[in-house]
């Protein structure tokens, strides 16, 4: 036979799809085509007039029929029995075939060639080796065996199908639902799609351009704190603008603009310095000025104080058993050398009321008894007066006495002391020439850690009796 021919193989009708580009028919196929065919050598001229009445085309897996002897291919009879048609050469219905197998011995020995090498596959074997190279319906685990330029189908049936020689790569670099696993949190495993879709979009780790450009990839959960702060693009004023520099720059620039401007910032530094100094010096003459008005307002307090003391003696309650008016402010000054000197204060006298008693206070600034040390101790002594003549004795009574609150004047301490039947005469009988008395009171009338700052200001306590009651 002079021409060159051609076999192509096709799959039997009712298999699965078949993944090589040819169309579907059950039979051999001998065609020229530009001086290449698919048989290693011409085939017997017998093999070439060997058609099925079928298909028309060199029988595949042949069979013979009962019914006239003829011979088809395997796939065409199961194909007319299906559709209960009759024999297309007899015209009788097939009633039953079995294989030829010498004819379909003789046809699998020839040699031919991969259906593919007009893609530059170069395998020859036998026929009956061919389906078994082509491997065109492979499982996962085969995919990749046999013939390298067969069109087969992506494993992770994402839709994709490519040459058995290019599959590999697309199902381990390019398929989107090939299995993945973030390589950020190393926790999170799917497919690449819903990896890059779904859990990248939200994980807080994941890298990000910044949105300024800078080309830095950040955390998303940081990238506010980068733009904010970090970012060598955002714009920052100059170190300096504290003492007058008006620039603004991005901040990877502001190097550059501090190297250049040396001088100027040092200029603006002492410029800065020289007001602060200027400032500074007015300002302490004006506290200086303010500590001055204050002395000079405490020793006018002082005096005020002192010549009030003095006239003390000529002041007297006008109201007995009730709230005194115009009580005097007895005025204790140096409070803290007394504490330390452990010194007693005694304050001028005062009269209870109007031609009453005759009293004066005793403070212990370091306290007597219980109070030593930790409190200010107060007494009340009795003392000669003008009206003693007139006047019952022994004192029964009650006399308050108050360290008035200096800060806001609502929170005076008071303290009480009573003179009755139990009380010894000493404390509170009548006063004769060249007596001494002993003073009755409160040895923890206030405690030190309590004077600051509502009692103790400008190293002074201010007491005054508050109230006198008769019995």
């Amino acid at each position: 036979m002079s021409v060159v021919l051609e076999l192509k193989v096709f799959l039997s009708r009712g298999s699965a799809p078949s993944l090589i580009d040819t169309p579907l028919s059950p039979g051999l196929v001998f065609e020229q085509l530009d001086g290449g065919h698919c048989f290693v050598e011409p085939p017997p001229e017998r093999y070439v007039q060997s058609e099925c009445p079928v298909c028309l085309q060199i029988i595949r897996e042949p069979h013979q029929v009962t019914c006239c002897g003829k011979k088809f291919c395997k796939a065409c009879i199961e194909h007319i029995k299906a559709i209960k048609k009759p024999c297309p050469t007899c015209n009788e219905q097939f009633s039953s075939s079995f294989a030829d197998k010498s004819l379909k011995q003789s046809l699998s020995s020839l040699k031919v060639r991969c259906s593919h090498q007009k893609d530059g596959c170069e395998w020859t074997g036998e026929l009956r080796q061919l389906d078994e190279y082509l491997n065109t319906d492979p499982q996962p685990e085969k995919q990749l065996d046999g013939c390298q330029f067969v069109e087969i189908n992506c494993i992770y049936n994402c839709g994709n199908h490519q040459q058995r020689r290019y599959i590999q790569v697309h199902q381990i670099k390019e398929c989107p639902k090939r299995s993945f696993s973030c390589e950020h949190c190393h926790d999170y495993k799917s497919t690449y799609d819903d990896v890059t879709n779904n859990h990248w979009p939200v994980f807080g780790s994941f890298p990000v351009p910044c949105p300024n450009q800078c080309r830095l990839t950040i955390q998303r959960q940081n990238i506010d704190s980068h733009v904010a702060d970090e970012c060598p693009l955002i714009t920052i004023n100059c170190d300096f603008h504290h003492v007058g520099c008006a620039v603004k720059l991005p901040q990877q620039d502001m190097p550059e603009h501090l190297r250049e401007n040396l001088l100027t910032h040092i200029s603006l530094l002492a410029s800065s310095h020289a007001k602060q100094q200027a400032e500074t010096t007015q300002q302490r003459e004006k506290i200086t000025k303010q500590q001055a008005d204050i002395a000079t307002l405490v020793e006018e307090n002082i005096q005020l104080r002192t010549k009030n003391a003095e006239l003390a003696p000529l002041q007297y309650m006008l109201t007995v058993n009730s709230e005194p008016l115009d009580a005097p402010v007895l005025t204790m000054i140096n409070f803290q050398q007394q504490k330390r000197d452990d010194d007693v204060w005694h304050s001028p006298p005062v009269y209870t009321h109007h031609q009453g008693y005759k009293i004066c206070l005793r403070v212990d600034a370091n306290g007597w008894g219980t109070g030593k040390g930790t409190h200010v101790s107060v007494g009340v002594y009795f003392m000669r007066g003008e009206f003693d003549n007139s006047l019952k004795w022994p004192f029964r009574g009650v006399i308050s006495v108050q360290l008035l609150d200096q800060v806001d004047g609502k929170n005076h301490e008071t303290g009480k002391t009573t003179y009755d039947n139990r009380t010894p005469n000493t404390s509170c009988a009548r006063v004769r020439e060249g007596e001494r008395r002993v003073g009755r009171g409160i040895a923890r009338f206030i405690a030190h850690t309590e004077l600051e700052p509502k009692y103790l200001q400008n190293d002074t306590l201010l007491f005054q009796i508050h109230k006198v009651e008769l019995k």
